[in-house]
């Protein structure tokens, strides 16, 4: 029976930013991968994804996008992450000429022909997860880049997410198989 307690209290805003902090200061967290975005349309998705970096402690962000995206648009949305995790704007041929390279492994985060299930894969301690538009995925040129691709079962109708979801499963999983410390301490 429940005597009244049950979660416990939410923490106000101030408590939570204190918390955090602490626990940053004190733990001795491994630092998560990297994280590649290519070709996110919509600006919100790339601010969220960089709240999800911040969150899941990302070592750095690489956004691949031919076009600039509405960078005001971003930083509202990245709640201030955007000054916590390192994060660049580049188009697809510096990537893969400056960033593909020190980044492996490359891990796609995409259903392909030879993708395995994300929960049956050890991931590497080491790597950078990498998803692709909300669209059109990641594109070839990028995807022959990358080490192997994981997916995510999908047990409803819809076989798609927003892209920021499946990443944040994703990072998290590896922060489950590599973390002995978890934010919730």
């Amino acid at each position: 029976m429940n005597n009244g307690n049950g979660a416990g209290k939410q923490l106000d805003s101030k408590t939570l930013y204190e918390r955090q902090k602490q626990f940053r200061e004190t733990a001795n967290i491994p630092t998560g991968p990297a994280i590649v975005a290519v070709d996110l349309r919509v600006p919100e998705n790339l601010g969220m994804a960089l709240r999800l970096a911040d969150a899941a402690g990302a070592s750095r962000v690489v956004f691949v996008n031919e076009q600039e995206p509405i960078q005001a648009r971003i930083r509202k949305t990245a709640r201030n992450a955007d000054t916590f995790v390192p994060w660049e704007i580049c188009d697809a041929e510096t990537f893969l000429q400056k960033h593909a390279a020190s980044l492996q492994p490359l891990l796609a985060v995409e259903l392909t022909t030879r993708s395995t299930n994300l929960f049956e894969t050890e991931l590497p301690e080491q790597c950078a997860l990498v998803v692709g538009s909300e669209q059109h995925g990641i594109p070839a040129e990028i995807l022959r880049v990358c080490e192997r691709a994981v997916h995510i079962p999908m047990y409803g109708v819809n076989g798609s997410m927003n892209v920021v979801h499946p990443l944040a499963v994703a990072v998290f999983e590896w922060r489950r198989q590599y973390s002995a410390l978890f934010a919730c301490a």
